[in-house]
């Protein structure tokens, strides 16, 4: 396979320890009912948001569609910009 190939399929990328946070960040796919695609960023229990806070994620069944349209992207450069341009320091993290 090449790597085109190779990046195409993949649904996770480990992108080491958030500088603000101290803890792992990865980017990973969440694949939706109608078969389309979306990418979060996610830090261990929580994913990052389009307001920039990071939010507690529920498990699958208690997504909201709101949730999904609050916390996901079309792609993994979209969420990877995203969280470049908006993440600039530590806030305060809460279970909602």
């Amino acid at each position: 396979m090449t790597k085109n190939e190779w990046l195409e399929r993949a649904t996770k990328f480990e992108l080491g320890k958030c500088i603000f946070y101290n803890r792992p960040i990865s980017i990973e796919s969440r694949d939706q009912i109608d078969g389309d695609r979306k990418w979060v960023l996610k830090m261990q229990e929580w994913v990052l948001s389009k307001s920039g806070d990071f939010v507690w994620e529920p498990i699958p069944s208690g997504r909201t569609n709101d949730f999904i349209e609050s916390t996901s992207f079309d792609s993994p450069d979209e969420c990877h910009s995203f969280w470049v341009s908006s993440v600039n320091e530590a806030k305060d993290l809460y279970v909602s």
